[in-house]
């Protein structure tokens, strides 16, 4: 009878998991951190900057899903290298995902004409070691004798992995392809059909950018996000973002998503991202709700706070007499 009482509690654990869909949910910033869904990027445009997200999920549930992430990335060698480090932690009720990853990224310039839009390349390279867990006593409660909760290995899981990715840039348009966990490792918490953490992933971004009036530009994009095990993701995008005279800017960026990996909120989700930025700080708020299901409290809220660590550029005046 233990032995069924252990089998039931961590079945209902493994369920309580994959219902809530706890799956790399900072990766789902890419608008605030592009760098957090392509390596490639780490360093890009010559601009280096520290971020710091925070995801809640299910707001209105206790111990709902939550994710906190803090990303840099900076430029090195005259832009043609970008170094970037991530440290993100997403937590689940009982259980956990802890990960670092650090990243090498390498920029061909194949045209300099144009340097707010330049043509050319990268490919960027990235390792990170991830850290499962599960808090036994939030199972079990105090005091319990049975040996398989005393097993450490049983409720921790560390495995490294490594990422890749590739990006093509020209005057404004994007095209984006990166592929995570390259490396396949088994998982002593969970079975490998759940284990979407860890599953090999593959990103594929675009977008082009218009300047429609005088400080008045706007950006439709595209994320599409594919997972062995899961449904495919597709984000669609359109920015509309003012830039003032001396550089400041505020955007509105309304977005649909097709599927939010979150067996509880419904396939389908819309959405709206906001972004004040005044050197060198930015300012970001997203919230989205679901437009397919049926739970009424499936909202997520997404803050997001950046430092850029180059100098104010100096805005330079093109007009002549």
């Amino acid at each position: 009878m233990d032995e069924m009482r252990i089998c039931f509690i961590l079945l209902m654990q493994i369920w309580y998991t994959t219902s809530y869909g706890q799956n790399f949910l900072f990766q789902n910033q890419s608008f605030f951190k592009p760098y957090l869904t392509n390596p490639a990027l780490a360093g890009s445009q010559g601009k280096g900057n520290v971020g710091v997200i925070y995801k809640k999920q299910l707001v209105d549930f206790e111990n709902s899903p939550n994710s906190q992430a803090i990303s840099i990335d900076y430029p090195f060698l005259r832009n043609t290298t970008g170094l970037g480090f991530n440290l993100f932690k997403d937590q689940n009720g009982p259980s956990s995902f802890l990960g670092f990853e650090s990243t090498f990224a390498y920029h061909i310039l194949t045209s300099k004409n144009d340097k707010d839009k330049p043509s050319g390349f990268s490919f960027g390279l990235s390792a990170n070691m991830n850290q499962f867990s599960m808090d036994r006593q939030y199972l079990i409660g105090e005091g319990s004798d049975d040996d398989i909760f005393n097993d450490d290995t049983k409720f921790n899981d560390i495995s490294p992995n490594v990422n890749v990715g590739f990006n093509f840039f020209s005057q404004g348009f994007n095209l984006g392809v990166s592929v995570y966990n390259l490396m396949s490792w088994e998982n002593t918490i969970y079975r490998e059909e759940n284990d979407l953490q860890r599953a090999f992933t593959v990103f594929i971004s675009s977008g082009i950018e218009w300047i429609v009036k005088e400080n008045w530009v706007i950006r439709p994009a595209l994320l599409l996000r594919t997972q062995k095990n899961a449904d495919f993701q597709l984000d669609v995008m359109g920015e509309i973002r003012y830039v003032s005279p001396n550089g400041s800017s505020f955007s509105l960026t309304p977005f649909s998503r097709s599927f939010s990996y979150r067996t509880l909120s419904g396939n389908q989700s819309l959405g709206l991202n906001t972004l004040i930025s005044r050197h060198p700080f930015s300012l970001g708020y997203q919230f989205d709700f679901p437009v397919s299901g049926n739970n009424a409290y499936a909202c997520d809220h997404v803050f997001f706070v950046s430092y850029q660590l180059n100098s104010k550029p100096v805005k330079k005046n093109n007009k002549t007499n």
